[in-house]
């Protein structure tokens, strides 16, 4: 590919990574940023409103291909999709979705499977991938990215948080309550999955998990990420425990919230919905990556220590 590749949300985490990851493998990159910012040198950045479509169309001018990368409000990241699918014409479009669209499945779960996402960002993302799916439908060129739980430097809620909790002592072996798995997917796997969409042939609108193929469970995660930032001995929490966090979980939000605006850290929620997660008993499927773009992964163990040494940074 020689025509550059328009990264959208670059001005976030994975957009961060995805836009310098890119650059490293060979790839002519833009960065398409709301607010202009300092990047590595040689990397072009474009101001663009992703939800209009006259700025969109300047930022596409010369672009070959799209990386969709934006996080936003779930609306906005349904509009930001019906613009691109729009304004798109020829280029390739690759689309980061999420597992969230499985909604409360279990077992192996491939990607024909039933989508029942529950709450707002799994339903958003579901209407986005239909969008894309139709531009699809009517010759556009399209592959979709369903991630696990998107871990790493710069990860605030799979790496960040869940290490301040486990410093805290308010994560660690949950017993039953994580005996759920844990389908992690490490921020540069995804990058080099996506640069394999961009490279293959094949693209006719289908979507691909990509997750650590042999994943084991939240407690298992909890123990690797703990031991690897010093959160030792690591506890164990009973139901009781879990039942306090759930019923803590909406004032400590609001809490979050207004120390957001007041620029203070406040204790961190676990909400009822990632309670719900650490017991799901769902894999995601990973043959249908393997096969059409077969891109590299990251031994789990080395992906863990790398992000345990950024969130080491952190809580310093």
């Amino acid at each position: 590919m020689t025509d550059p590749v328009l990264i959208l949300g670059a001005g976030g985490f994975i957009g961060d990574h995805m836009l310098k990851g890119l650059a490293r493998q060979g790839f002519p990159v833009i960065a398409g940023l709301r607010r202009p910012r300092a990047l590595p040198a040689g990397i072009e950045q474009r101001q663009v409103d992703a939800l209009d479509a006259a700025s969109l169309a300047a930022a596409l001018q010369g672009v070959g291909a799209v990386v969709n990368c934006i996080a936003a409000a779930p609306q906005e990241m349904v509009k930001a999709t019906q613009v691109l699918a729009e304004a798109a014409g020829p280029r390739r479009i690759v689309h980061l979705s999420t597992m969230s669209v499985y909604g409360a499945a279990t077992g192996v779960v491939v990607e024909d499977a039933p989508l029942r996402p529950e709450g707002d960002y799994g339903v958003s993302k579901l209407e986005c991938e239909t969008i894309l799916r139709a531009h699809a439908e009517r010759g556009g060129e399209v592959l979709m990215l369903r991630p696990g739980c998107v871990h790493g430097p710069g990860s605030e809620q799979w790496t960040a948080r869940p290490a301040r909790l486990l410093r805290a002592g308010r994560l660690g072996d949950l017993g039953p309550a994580g005996d759920g798995i844990c389908n992690l997917t490490f921020v540069e796997d995804l990058v080099a999955a996506a640069a394999a969409a961009l490279r293959t042939p094949y693209a006719n609108g289908l979507a691909f998990n990509i997750s650590d193929p042999s994943p084991g469970s939240w407690n298992a995660y909890f123990l690797k990420l703990g031991h690897a930032i010093g959160a030792t001995p690591i506890k164990r929490l009973g139901g009781r425990r879990m039942k306090l966090e759930k019923l803590a979980a909406f004032p400590l939000k609001a809490l979050e919230i207004l120390g957001r605006k007041a620029k203070l850290r406040t204790p961190d929620p676990i909400p009822p919905s990632l309670l719900r997660l650490f017991q799901q008993d769902i894999v995601l499927d990973h043959r249908l990556a393997d096969a059409h773009l077969g891109f590299r992964r990251t031994p789990p163990s080395e992906a863990v220590a790398v992000a345990a040494e950024w969130a080491k940074g952190k809580l310093a």
